[in-house]
């Protein structure tokens, strides 16, 4: 027995995830399936659609009206004085500082666990509840009390096998056959009693305990485990003994010896965010503040965090930290009553407070989606931050499951109404499914291991008291179930992630994990990107193929020769080398050009920059901008994909395909490019990705003015085949 507790707690139960990363990724290169912005027949889907915009600005009364803005309407600004400052990749590519550096100083404060009994009867009533079969319902008061309460149940399963041992050792449930289907009460009532060091209660104290323990229905279970209580204190002092351990938690396995749930809960920092739903802006939260005694400090204030003191927060917009008196009483104030003010853990609102500044880096417009609803409350504050944001359009959810009517009601107590929730697996939809058509930016969260996150008791509270998400969080070894579970996750975050990046309408993608396994963050996220970029290539050399294979039976049949001997798979399409010479560099004595390199070899071409995703940095979003979120520990791993060269769907995007089309006069296309494929770009081609045309303006007359041309030529009849006709009505 304390041979296995040695080696449990030298255990590291995420040394499995490479092995079951490697089966997983090996079932995903099945996959060929990848739509890319280069395709021919996805650029006329948003040509057709742009050109349906353009209409609607042309017959609008509005002279300064764009397709830029057509379907935008103003967002009211909860803080109009706080604007980061953050600049596109494009203006500044060396680098976003652009003042002198702040120093940005801590909302947190050292938390120092006391000595004895930390939990009272109320909350192991409430914890007794919680833990029968079925569940006793619980009316908490407030929400402080469902923390509690979930906390000592995170403790109870955290310690199970130390429990577990003492109770074979003293061989308990061969004497109490009655218990052994109500195991995890037991392990509460034994872990109460440890938790007083098997002592009995003040008399003071012992009419509530029978009070509440009747009503918990546990006074028999802590009545014979008093029973027991000299053998079974023995049995866990000889186990810390044989192996060493001065405090009980060094029987555990690595990941679950910090004490982290304790910390958190003793913690008298109170963190969330105002919610601009229903606080319309920062002065009317900080007159809130201030009539409920506290005193109120802005994001630069260099004052220490104290009590009855709120500080807004330097990097995560509308959120902010209290430290009250009385940590219940405030979650009966009204601030929290009526929901002005949601309670949530800071590691929480970092990715989503990434995401939401992301259309402006990049100058986008569109929709974003978020792949997983894993805790209502992150959601819902990315939700509030698109509130102020005026270029998402709409803000899709998917993965709600069967909590979907649940977390519908949710964001409508906390007026969240810019926000579509689905009750469907992001993953479930087919590639050519026309769901996501509008969506230029994805936010992939799906599920992990938690096992980065400081307080997993608010992802807890959050999924409104999820028990199973505790025992999953609190696993001390790896069973075969367990390895299934893993398979799962990581199967479906490599789904999530590709099917993501499949998409041609998606500019941006941004992945975020609470975990510290490296196979779910940087492996996971290397290894799709170059999954992806890899079908991109292999998609663009099949075309060049297939568009050479046209080619020679276009000659064989114009120089008489059976098309069918120049088929795909003829040996004689095989075998013979193609020795026609390529034309010279126009301009240029053909005696003097370098020898061009042969369009047949496969091997020059590459994937263009629109189709290639890369790895990019993560901005920085600090109101100083001295990089706080790399220098804290945030729980949260994010990893920001996107395009090489983005595509904006703009007026300029517009005329360049009309231009294209030949709309406006012989097609840009020069006859000597025929030979090749549409979306095919040589290796003799690359150079430097040209910047993107920051200047662009789409308010510019002379855009305007090309965007009513093509609307007019495309209006005319002779102008407008059938087919065309068919696909603007299905655009």
């Amino acid at each position: 027995m304390s041979n296995q507790l040695f080696f449990l707690s030298l255990a590291d139960i995420f040394s499995v995830y490479p092995a079951i990363f490697k089966e997983q990724s090996k079932k995903l290169k099945k996959t060929k399936q990848i739509y890319l912005p280069s395709d021919e027949e996805w650029q006329d889907k948003m040509y057709y659609m742009l050109l349906e915009i353009q209409r609607h600005v042309n017959d609008s009364s509005d002279e300064t009206l764009s397709l830029h803005d057509i379907n935008k309407k103003e967002k009211p600004l909860f803080d109009p004085l706080r604007i980061t400052k953050i600049l596109s990749p494009g203006v500044s590519p060396n680098g976003r500082r652009s003042r002198i550096l702040k120093y940005c100083h801590s909302t947190t404060v050292k938390v120092k666990l006391k000595a004895g009994a930390r939990w009272t009867l109320p909350t192991i009533a409430n914890a007794a509840k919680l833990l029968r079969k079925p569940p006793i319902l619980v009316d908490f008061q407030n929400e402080h009390e469902m923390r509690l309460a979930f906390s000592l149940i995170y403790d109870v399963f955290r310690y199970k096998v130390v429990m577990s041992n003492a109770l074979n050792d003293v061989s308990f449930f061969e004497q109490h056959k009655e218990y052994k289907n109500d195991e995890q009460r037991i392990w509460l009532m034994l872990f109460e009693l440890y938790d007083r060091q098997f002592k009995g209660r003040n008399s003071e104290e012992k009419d509530l305990q029978a009070s509440l323990y009747k009503e918990s229905e546990v006074t028999d279970h802590a009545d014979v485990l008093w029973q027991h209580r000299i053998r079974l204190a023995a049995s866990i002092s000889r186990m810390r003994i044989r192996v060493g351990a001065l405090k009980l938690s060094q029987l555990l396995p690595i990941h679950l010896q910090n004490e982290k749930v304790a910390i958190a809960a003793a913690n008298p920092v109170v963190t969330g965010w105002i919610n601009p739903f229903l606080v319309k802006n920062k002065e009317e939260a900080d007159k809130i503040l201030t009539e409920m005694g506290f005193t109120v400090h802005g994001p630069d204030d260099e004052e220490q965090l104290l009590v009855q003191h709120c500080k807004w927060d330097n990097i995560c917009p509308l959120v902010i930290s209290c430290i009250p008196k009385d940590r219940s009483e405030f979650t009966k104030s009204v601030l929290m009553t009526k929901h002005y003010f949601i309670m949530q853990d800071k590691n929480f609102t970092f990715g989503p407070a990434i995401m939401s500044k992301l259309m402006d880096y990049f100058e986008l417009d569109g929709d974003i989606l978020q792949t997983h609803i894993g805790s209502p409350r992150s959601t819902a504050y990315l939700a509030a931050l698109f509130y102020s944001i005026n270029r998402v359009n709409n803000f899709y959810v998917y993965g709600a499951g069967a909590n979907l009517k649940e977390y519908r009601r949710y964001m409508e107590s906390i007026g969240v109404n810019n926000i579509r929730l689905f009750g469907d697996a992001f993953t479930s939809f087919p590639m050519e499914s026309n769901r996501f058509r509008t969506v230029v930016g994805i936010f992939a969260t799906p599920p992990n291991s938690f096992s980065a996150i400081s307080d997993p008791i608010d992802l807890i509270c959050s999924r409104g008291g999820d028990l199973s998400m505790l025992e999953v969080l609190t696993e001390s070894e790896v069973s075969d179930e367990g390895r299934q579970r893993v398979a799962m996750i990581l199967e479906e975050q490599l789904l999530t992630l590709t099917m993501s990046m499949s998409r041609p309408q998606v500019q941006f993608v941004l992945y975020q994990t609470h975990s510290i396994v490296g196979t779910e963050n940087e492996d996971m996220v290397q290894h799709v990107v170059e999954l992806i970029n890899k079908l991109a290539l292999e998609k663009h050399r099949n075309a060049y193929k297939e568009q050479k294979r046209l080619e020679a039976i276009a000659e064989a049949e114009a120089a008489n020769i059976p098309a069918a001997a120049m088929s795909k798979d003829s040996p004689r399409k095989k075998d013979k080398p193609s020795t026609q010479p390529e034309p010279p560099v126009p301009g240029t004595p053909s005696s003097m050009a370098p020898p061009l390199p042969r369009l047949d070899s496969i091997d020059l071409i590459v994937t263009p920059d629109i189709d290639e995703f890369v790895q990019d940095t993560v901005p920085d979003i600090c109101i100083n901008q001295d990089n706080c979120i790399k220098q804290q520990t945030t729980g949260s791993y994010l990893s920001l994909v996107r395009r090489k060269t983005l595509t904006h769907l703009n007026e300029k995007y517009l005329i360049r395909r009309a231009e294209q089309r030949g709309l406006f006069g012989k097609p840009e296309k020069d006859s000597k490019d025929k030979s090749r494929p549409k979306t095919v770009k040589l290796q003799e081609q690359q150079t430097e990705p040209a910047p993107q045309d920051m200047g662009y303006d789409p308010r510019n007359s002379a855009h305007r003015s090309s965007a009513q041309q093509i609307v007019s030529k495309q209006i005319s009849p002779k102008n407008i085949p059938l087919t065309v006709k068919h696909r603007t009505k299905g655009c």
